[in-house]
């Protein structure tokens, strides 16, 4: 009966749903008016820093951005929750980007069976991950990937 470990993880519910050719967002229209983001901070590379990340969302916040995609895969976990804190919008995309491959449905490997596991592994990787963070209006299945089956299950 000893406890072992506590996690906190703050929550939130929103719906969202394309309507009428308008995003809605909780039932109100929204203009989405985005940016993409690499995990990059300008002095130390790919070591990114909460308060770098903190600081990139103020100055979208600051630039009258209200959404951002998180380019090419799902960003750090801590991302997310000052996105929820800070009320940006994110478009959350799976580490799929397979473009060196080619886009045509024969090359893609989106459209090649022995690869559809892999990508659907990764995308039910970053779902179960950040389902609960209500910033993500949207899911990207992967950028620069060619089309495919892999992307319609």
């Amino acid at each position: 009966g000893r406890v072992m470990e506590v996690t906190k993880h703050r929550v939130g519910f929103r719906t969202v749903e394309v309507t009428g050719g308008r995003l809605l967002v909780n039932g109100r229209a929204v203009t989405i008016r985005g940016v993409n983001r690499h995990e990059h901070d300008p002095t130390h590379g790919h070591v990114v820093s909460y308060k770098s990340m903190r600081d990139d969302v103020l100055l979208m916040r600051d630039l009258n951005f209200n959404a951002v995609r998180c380019s090419h895969y799902p960003t750090d976990e801590a991302f997310y929750s000052i996105c929820d804190e800070l009320g940006m919008y994110v478009v959350d995309e799976a580490n799929i980007e397979t473009h060196g491959m080619g886009f045509e449905p024969d090359k893609t490997l989106a459209a090649k069976k022995e690869w559809e596991a892999a990508h659907l592994d990764r995308v039910a990787r970053m779902f179960e991950r950040d389902k609960n963070h209500p910033c993500i209006i949207a899911w990207s299945t992967g950028n620069e990937a060619g089309n495919g089956p892999a992307h319609h299950r």
